[in-house]
């Protein structure tokens, strides 16, 4: 009996101590084992994280494969581990990293709106995405010129953010443009033959174009006297400088009884200037690395440098041209054949493209060939289109205005070569006919007005100081709505008038009709639509 006991106790007691080592055992595995794990998002899923001793079988037994660690979540995992453990586990992917992203360096007048936030950080990374960007401070109020480095918070959605600091180059500019040149002029009874531009130039420390105009308004050509004249120049952060200077009208003491009208043929260089001469001398800062470019700097310059003015009576081609470029005004005839010589100096084909029908008033502009295409360009400045009509095909110039018969031109850009016509008795409501309802050139320096320094709305100015009586061309009513073209259309450009650089397309050959020539128009035929 007793020595049956004694194999029993034995037996316990080998069984206590397997048990011991069991308990132990697991509860040292258990020990072991990490049961919950959070790692960043983006990064890898892996055994090792969940144990401080990684075992050697450990592995997973629930599949992981389809967990997208780029998006923050929880998961239930189970995990087997030293031959008989299985343990369940919980994955926590968070997002605790702030985007990612670069400053990009600014430079700023204190008199600008300030750009905003997004603007000034780029190469943007995160995984959750960019939930807002702003000034760390608010929108900054500097008014004293230097550099500065201005913070700017990124967050994602997960509200992690990165602060990037973004160099700001700031200038206090207070210093309008500089204009040289300004004297007396003397006007000899022609007023269309004065320059006010000649030998005068503008420039300013900043800005690389700013806008220049002449006020004549109080200049009486009609009579003898001296008057002032206002030259006033602004830079694209509102500056303006104001110089005046005297002209002196003197009249001839005999006039001419019949005066001819002011033909092509009957041009006189030595008595009212040479439009080629100034068009040269535009056309030279004007100059890109590419046809479209050069065009497109041509209508910038006419666009922003000549201000509609209603002009009554028969212009020439080169009377046009160089009153646009010598007086900085006229109608759309004006814009068009300053924007034609330009471009034949550059070597760029282009031809003219009339109003048609005629309701109230004509209009011309430009059709030019850029890219192997035919184009739409209009450099008029329109009150209710402030930018410039460029490389448009027919869809895009399709309005009130630009209502042509396209069966008269070659195919355009956009597959187009008919353009119907739909005759209305319909008035534009923004036409203006009265040119005393144009508004005052001078309006044009409000800082206010001007949006884009390098493409400004030029001022209006609808007063006429020569009488439209006057005019001894049949065709001066401005109350005619049919345009006149005189049955000898003057050439478009003369012997002297080779392009300063070679031309580097070659268009088809159009046989385009009458309306493509360069005619000598009826000016009140064009009228206020244009403003």
């Amino acid at each position: 009996m007793i020595k049956h006991f004694g194999k029993i106790g034995a037996f316990l007691y080998v069984t206590a101590i397997i048990a011991v080592t069991v308990f132990c055992t697991a509860k040292d595995a258990d020990k072991n084992l990490i049961k919950e794990v959070v790692i960043e998002a983006g990064s890898r899923i892996r055994i090792e994280d969940f144990f401080n001793d990684c075992p050697e079988d450990a592995r997973f037994v629930s599949d992981i494969s389809g967990i997208d660690t780029n998006v923050p979540s929880v998961y239930q995992l189970k995990v087997h581990y030293s031959d008989v453990f299985e343990k369940d586990v919980t994955l926590r992917i968070e997002d605790h990293t702030g985007p990612k992203g670069i400053a990009l360096p600014k430079e700023q007048f204190t008199r600008f709106k300030w750009p905003e936030p997004e603007e000034c950080v780029g190469y943007l990374y995160d995984l959750s995405g960019i939930a807002k960007i702003e000034y760390q401070d608010g929108i900054p109020d500097i008014q004293e010129s230097g550099d500065y480095m201005i913070p700017v918070v990124v967050t994602d959605w997960y509200n992690n953010q990165t602060v990037i600091n973004v160099p700001f180059h700031v200038i206090n500019d207070e210093t309008g443009p500089v204009i040289k040149g300004v004297h007396d002029l003397v006007c000899n009874g022609d007023p269309d033959a004065m320059n006010y531009y000649d030998g005068v130039t503008v420039s300013d420390d900043y800005d690389e174009f700013p806008i220049m105009d002449v006020d004549d308004s109080q200049v009486n050509y009609e009579e003898n006297g001296c008057y002032e004249i206002v030259y006033k120049a602004m830079d694209m952060v509102g500056n303006v400088t104001v110089i005046t200077a005297k002209v002196t009208v003197e009249l001839p003491v005999e006039e001419e009884e019949e005066t001819s009208s002011e033909g092509y043929d009957d041009y006189d260089y030595s008595t009212t200037g040479d439009p080629y001469a100034l068009a040269s001398s535009i056309m030279s800062g004007l100059w890109r690395g590419s046809d479209v470019e050069t065009a497109r700097a041509i209508f910038n310059w006419v666009h922003s440098h000549i201000y509609y003015q209603t002009i009554y009576g028969s212009q020439s081609y080169e009377s046009a041209a160089y009153r646009g470029f010598s007086r900085r005004n006229g109608d759309c005839y004006v814009y068009y054949c300053c924007s034609k010589m330009l471009l034949d100096l550059a070597g760029i084909p282009n031809m003219m493209v009339t109003r048609s029908p005629v309701i109230t008033n004509g209009h011309f502009w430009n059709l030019v060939y850029l890219n192997g295409e035919w184009y739409h360009c209009d450099a008029t400045v329109f009150r209710s289109h402030p930018s410039v009509y460029f490389m448009c095909t027919d869809a895009e110039i399709d309005d009130y205005a630009h209502q042509f018969n396209g069966s008269l031109y070659p195919a355009r850009a956009g597959g187009s070569t008919e353009y119907l016509e739909e005759t209305t008795e319909e008035t534009d409501p923004e036409e203006i006919t009265d040119p005393d309802a144009l508004t005052d050139p001078t309006e044009s320096l409000d800082p206010d007005a001007t949006t884009d320094p390098n493409e400004t709305t030029a001022p209006s100015d609808g007063t006429e100081t020569s009488d439209p009586t006057g005019d001894t061309s049949p065709s001066s009513d401005p109350t005619d709505t049919e345009p006149t073209v005189p049955e000898e259309t003057p050439p478009t450009e003369s012997e002297d008038t080779e392009p300063t650089e070679p031309t580097e397309t070659t268009p088809p050959e159009p046989v385009p009709s009458e309306s493509t020539e360069t005619a000598a128009p009826d000016s009140t035929d064009q009228g206020g639509e244009n403003v």
